[in-house]
């Protein structure tokens, strides 16, 4: 899954107001002591792209989400097991919050279920354990526990993924800003 720039609708830049940022990077939990005045702004790369979406991409790569998406995603039993939902902020083009509620869905406890061997990418230099690229990802099954509907991977925590059944469940509701693709032949670069 990722989320996608839905034509009208902007980019959102870096979350903001959130100390130790890189926790929503790595899994983990924030659901204690969560800042009231988490925030994005809309990119100044797209100052006449003012309209919302169920999805946003933003340079945090967190999943940033709508309340109609939020119920949906709960109304799921176990979608949202590890994972917290934090609400946010939007601000527009002119520093107003927009009145809309928007939420981080924030996967925790990310796990370690690459199939090493088969995956294929560069390492980050400085933590050969993470992958900083992938360009063919291929998942131990076996290392994913079963009611893990949403999560991130641990060694390449860049992009959520999402169950084939949840997936499948989300996608008749005509959510925007979102995509669905199959990890096979996925251009995880582009993600």
């Amino acid at each position: 899954m990722r989320s996608v720039k839905v034509p009208g609708a902007p980019w959102l830049e870096t979350i903001e107001n959130v100390p130790d940022e890189e926790d929503l990077a790595f899994g983990v939990s924030r659901v204690h002591g969560f800042p009231k005045n988490a925030s994005f702004s809309m990119s100044d790369d797209y100052p006449k792209d003012v309209g919302l979406a169920d999805a946003f991409k933003n340079v945090s790569s967190l999943l940033v989400v709508s309340e109609r998406l939020r119920q949906e995603l709960e109304s799921v039993p176990g979608a949202l097991f590890e994972n917290e939902v934090l609400p946010i902020k939007i601000f527009n083009h002119k520093k107003r919050a927009e009145k809309a509620p928007y939420f981080i869905v924030h996967q925790v406890n990310h796990p370690i279920c690459l199939d090493e061997k088969k995956t294929q990418g560069t390492r980050m230099a400085i933590d050969p354990k993470k992958f900083q690229f992938v360009t063919a990802m291929v998942l131990d099954e076996k290392k994913i526990d079963t009611k893990k509907m949403l999560f991130r991977v641990a060694q390449f925590p860049d992009v959520p993924l999402i169950r084939r059944d949840l997936a499948e469940k989300l996608s008749t509701g005509k959510f925007t800003g979102l995509e669905f693709h199959e990890i096979e032949g996925f251009n995880f670069l582009l993600a």
